[in-house]
């Protein structure tokens, strides 16, 4: 009878397509768990959900069974109890529940109320499954736990705790902030690190990855940075999620969001960078990659099945990531890559094509007004870092509106006025550093706002990469600067090398793409013939060849 009214509640709203209203929704709730509750009450009563019993069992079989077992054991043994199996399957009426409640969380407009009354439900829906889980364990039935495991851990793996979050900024004695000393799996375990631990020994490929990649974005919200690049680069995922489902790729790009962001905050500039701009490499597409939503289209024509897949795969508002911090994080990481970059080398060599882009486009316009928007910011802060001012620079950043929404924002902001200082001597050096016979320390230091420590490791390093041509003058603490003109051979020179180490660049990748593509090739006739094509000589018994025995003895 539960499982009939059960079965009826969800059935109210499917000629509609509607979700399940609140009331109902809780209802259905309450009887699921009564349903439960039933089950591990009475261990001789289970409902009919595999292939223990057939669709069309009958309980006239089943006595027939029970007399036949008594007639083989004979009249002095006990006569066995019997499971009694009802019609139904708990795990669809769990995963029904979930996906209702997502629905209805779709229906409500975000920016309300109602929104943030229905999510608290979902507590109680963790609480159901969990307790779905502890019963399948209990009757030890290892593929309805690992599809249970799976669906509780879709509704955990993406809520802060405060007590896993590892941002600590250093004392005053250290530079930079770091995370604390732990191994890769830390002994202070967490409910998303037994799920994933226990979906890691479970069978498919998909139950892995969803695993793994919600395992990394749990680390990456409670910024742990090291731990969660060690355990994606482990698993070699981003050599094959191409063959992957659309579902597990949307988690993917979500994943490198995330560990983009941690990264960022953090102070790991350059890896924020590396995360960020494979997601930015087509910029009006962020929004479907993410599954937050359809990027509207002024000048293409509307594929409304695409939109309307689109729609089905996006996720509810509580799980958005915030795309105006997105593109400041993707920009911000950029800009300390690529100003150093054009100071440089010029506009030979290009680190993120997306900021050069929109640098460019900053740079032509012939009259720049005060910046409000995200870009305008970015891109005043970089006119600044190019000229050596690290304070405008600073002050643009600082006017971003992400800042209200970035957790540890004090920190960081902290950790960002340290790179913008070293960034500024960089290019003030390269642009500049020619200009002078000597350079005095402490100068640097008044200009900057920066410790001697500092500056001697900035321009030591530039020494080191024969950036800055110049030495060390210990007794009075300068650089003595070796100005020496490059020849109009030396130029052409540095100029073939360049092009020479593009084209050797784009070789490689083509050689990367055909090696691919015969891979391929060689693994589907393998499926088909049975054998590799490359091997086949070795693998085929040698048939005989008269044109081949006249060949050897004719020259005998």
């Amino acid at each position: 009878i539960q499982a009939l009214l059960a079965t009826s509640l969800f059935d109210v709203t499917l000629s509609t397509g509607k979700a399940l209203p609140a009331s109902l929704w809780k209802k259905a709730a309450t009887q699921i768990s009564e349903i439960i509750d039933t089950l591990v009450s009475d261990a001789m009563l289970r409902l009919s959900e595999d292939d223990e019993v057939d669709e069309n069992w009958d309980v006239k079989e089943i006595e027939a069974d029970k007399d036949e077992k008594s007639k083989r054991e004979g009249d002095d043994e006990k006569k066995e109890t019997k499971v009694v199996y009802v019609n139904g399957n708990l795990f669809s009426f769990v995963k029904r529940l979930s996906s209702q409640f997502l629905q209805s969380l779709s229906d409500l407009n975000e920016h309300d109320a109602a929104y943030v009354t229905r999510l608290a439900d979902e507590t109680s829906l963790v609480k159901i499954i969990a307790k779905c889980g502890d019963y399948y364990q209990s009757i030890k039935k290892e593929d309805f736990l690992v599809k249970v495991k799976l669906l509780q851990l879709s509704h955990t793996y993406y809520i802060p705790q405060e007590k896993y979050d590892v941002f600590k900024p250093q004392k005053e004695d250290s530079k930079g902030y770091l995370m604390k000393s732990k191994p890769l799996f830390s002994e202070e375990t967490s409910e998303v690190y037994n799920l994933c631990m226990y979906l890691y020994h479970a069978e498919g490929p998909r139950t892995k990855t969803t695993a793994l990649l919600s395992h990394v974005y749990f680390y990456s919200i409670h910024n742990r940075f090291m731990e969660a690049r060690n355990l994606l680069l482990m698993s070699h995922l981003q050599d094959v999620i191409h063959n992957a489902d659309i579902h597990s790729r949307i988690l993917y790009n979500r994943t490198l969001a995330q560990l983009g962001l941690c990264a960022f905050r953090n102070g790991y500039y350059g890896a924020s960078l590396d995360c960020l701009s494979e997601l930015y490499t087509y910029p009006n597409r962020i929004k479907e990659l993410l599954a937050q939503g359809v990027t509207s289209t002024r000048y293409h024509e509307r594929n409304l099945e695409k939109e309307k897949l689109e729609r089905m795969r996006e996720y509810p508002y509580h799980m958005h990531m915030n795309l105006d911090m997105l593109e400041a994080v993707n920009l911000i990481s950029a800009m300390f890559a690529e100003v150093p970059n054009l100071a440089k080398h010029g506009k030979r060599k290009v680190i993120s094509r997306s900021f050069r882009k929109q640098y460019d486009h900053h740079k032509k316009q012939a009259f720049t007004g005060p910046p409000e928007s995200t870009r305008h910011l970015i891109m005043s802060a970089s006119d600044s870092l190019a000229c050596g001012d690290w304070e405008a620079c600073y002050k643009n950043i600082c006017q971003l509106r992400m800042w209200s929404l970035m957790p540890h924002a004090d920190d960081v902001k902290e950790n960002l006025k340290k790179q913008v200082q070293q960034s500024s001597l960089q290019v003030y050096l390269l642009v500049y550093g020619p200009q002078y016979c000597s350079i005095d320390m402490k100068q640097l230091c008044t200009m900057f706002d920066m410790s001697e420590k500092d500056v001697h490791k900035v321009a030591s390093r530039m020494m080191l990469r024969t950036e800055l041509l110049g030495a060390w003058d210990q007794p009075s603490g300068c650089i003595i600067m070796h100005n020496e003109e490059l020849s109009r051979l030396q130029q052409t020179a540095l100029g073939y090398a360049d092009k020479v180490a593009q084209y050797v660049e784009m070789n490689e990748r083509l050689l990367d793409l055909r090696s691919s593509y015969y891979k391929n090739q060689d693994l589907r006739s393998k499926d088909q013939k049975g054998h590799d094509r490359g091997t086949r000589t070795y693998n085929k018994p040698k048939a005989y060849s008269r044109r081949g025995q006249m060949s050897r003895t004719s020259r005998y």
